[in-house]
């Protein structure tokens, strides 16, 4: 999942003992798919 938040975007999931974990926080201007599976990986 994610939100966005000024000129941020902030992605997250929810973790198995049901906390929400914050899996990354990029810019706008970065390139989000690619630094996305960078820090999380293919699901």
């Amino acid at each position: 999942f994610f939100f966005r938040y000024e000129r941020h975007f902030v992605y997250w999931r929810h973790l198995s003992h049901g906390d929400v974990g914050i899996v990354t926080i990029l810019h706008e201007r970065m390139h989000q798919l690619s630094r996305f599976q960078d820090d999380f990986g293919s699901l």
